[in-house]
C-alpha cells in the first residue's frame, strides 16, 4: 500500500507534503509521526475536495496526540482548477516539531 506522499523539494530541505486520499486517518498520522521521528521538520498536509475534512482529523489526531511538540505554522484555503476544468477545494495545514 502506498501513501500519495511527495518527496522534499530541493529548495526547502526538510520539508515533507502530504497529500490525503482515500486511506483512513490514522494511516497519514502515523506517516507522518515516523517521517517527524526520520528528521522532518516542517510538514504539509493537503486535503482537497471531499478529503478536505479527513484533513482536519489528521491534524486534530496529531494535536491530540503530540501535545505541545507540534506547533501549527498556518492554515490556508482556496480553489483551484482541475485536469478537467473544474473548480476544486482545497486546505493547506503547515505543521512543523517542536524541538
Amino acid at each position: 500500500m502506498v501513501l500519495n506522499v511527495s518527496s522534499p523539494s530541493p529548495a526547502r530541505p526538510g520539508e515533507e507534503v502530504v497529500v490525503i486520499g482515500r486511506e483512513r486517518p490514522y494511516r497519514y498520522v502515523l506517516d507522518i509521526i515516523v517521517r517527524m521521528n526520520q528528521g522532518s521538520e516542517n510538514i504539509t498536509i493537503i486535503g482537497k475536495s471531499k478529503n478536505i475534512p479527513k484533513a482536519i482529523t489528521v491534524y486534530n489526531i496529531l494535536r491530540d496526540r503530540l501535545g505541545e511538540a507540534l506547533e501549527l505554522k498556518g492554515v490556508s484555503i482556496g480553489s483551484i482548477y482541475s485536469k478537467r476544468n473544474k473548480r476544486v477545494s482545497y486546505i493547506e495545514i503547515k505543521i512543523s516539531r517542536r524541538i
